[in-house]
């Protein structure tokens, strides 16, 4: 029985490394307990969730921890770093991680800053981890409540992908995946955005058949990390969404997942792309559609208003001499980035935009 179906190899100047998919729980167990010297930074829900997993592992080698905002910080990286001098972790140790996003982002810039860099590998478990973040070798750290203020760029040895860890996801994980994938259909070719929308009008946002569109999500993000790992230029359109995206989770302590913050940054940086003469009105229209009919359940209940969530982009890192990179699409597979100043036309335009939008200001 054929327990690997394929593999997507990803370019690294530190070396590539491929994303592998595995159609059983026993090829992946096959693949993370290969090594010696190995240590496994995880998500403490999936521990009781998939016993067999962690079964064979001494528990002296698990560091567990809640997969929250709040422990996406520096302190937690130390904490983490403290265990693996403590357990007897050396420059050749393995750091397997096991998780979503958050995961990901703590064994990256722990694996990256210990002994001056140690081998690591992902496993991602939630559908945003699985159809994104897993390649690309960036992450992010929290500071004072401002988001992803602090970062590395540390290459994994492998990404093992298994889709049967989605099964347990509540549903409203699998909808914040789905935005981020909404995404990356407009920053890839536009035979995603196609077969994107065909997915969502077969199936809506559901878990059926999530291998094939995973596999497409990665594909159209490998085509630019390839060429451009270190965001010196074309990587810069996967911001696509995120500026005005974490600006919001900021307001909202995070109480909005990620990929619906995506969904709204998208939202309005085509409501000002097409205000500014940018983005083509009958894109903004179809992608608008498409997000009015699979992404209405993307709420804000908290008042958010035009001056805050200005304000809080001028912690993205995307600021430069005092204004803002923007990634705006001009239409599907076409993405520019654009300087804009944080004034108060701009004010007024976001403001704008949140009294005609349903998103806010909900009863």
């Amino acid at each position: 029985m054929k327990t690997i179906k394929e593999a997507i190899k990803v370019k690294s100047i530190n070396g590539d490394y491929f994303a592998t998919f595995h159609t059983s729980q026993n090829s992946l167990l096959s693949a993370i307990s290969s090594k010696n010297d190995s240590f496994y930074l995880v998500d403490d829900s999936l521990c009781a969730i998939y016993p067999e997993i962690f079964s064979n592992i001494p528990i002296a080698y698990i560091y567990s921890l809640q997969a929250n905002e709040i422990n996406k910080s520096l302190q937690k990286v130390s904490d983490i770093a403290e265990w693996l001098i403590k357990s007897g972790a050396t420059k050749s140790s393995h750091l397997y991680a096991i998780g979503g996003g958050v995961i990901q982002d703590l064994a990256t810039f722990t694996s990256h800053i210990y002994y001056r860099g140690i081998n690591w590998t992902f496993i991602p478990t939630t559908l945003l981890s699985q159809a994104d973040s897993c390649i690309g070798a960036k992450c992010a750290l929290n500071l004072n409540g401002h988001k992803n203020q602090l970062g590395v760029v540390h290459t994994p040895q492998a990404v093992e992908i298994f889709t049967g860890f989605l099964k347990s996801l509540p549903f409203s994980e699998i909808q914040s995946g789905f935005g981020e994938i909404a995404k990356l259909s407009i920053t890839g070719p536009g035979e995603f955005f196609d077969e994107f929308t065909e997915k969502l009008r077969r199936d809506g946002i559901s878990s059926r058949d999530l291998d094939s569109i995973i596999k497409l999500s990665l594909l159209s993000k490998k085509y630019i990390v390839d060429s451009d790992e270190y965001e010196n230029g074309i990587r810069r359109v996967l911001n696509y969404g995120h500026s005005f995206g974490h600006a919001l989770e900021s307001l909202t302590q995070s109480q909005l997942v990620h990929g619906d913050a995506v969904v709204i940054g998208m939202e309005l940086i085509n409501f000002l792309g097409v205000k500014w003469g940018i983005t083509d009105p009958q894109f903004a229209l179809t992608f608008q559609n498409l997000l009015n009919e699979y992404f209405s359940h993307v709420k804000v209940s908290q008042t958010v208003d035009a001056l805050s969530w200005v304000e809080e982009l001028k912690h993205d890192k995307k600021m430069k001499d005092g204004k803002m990179n923007f990634a705006i699409p001009r239409g599907v597979g076409d993405i520019g980035i654009y300087t804009r100043d944080l004034d108060a036309d701009l004010v007024f335009q976001v403001g704008d935009y949140i009294a005609g939008s349903p998103r806010f200001n909900i009863a």
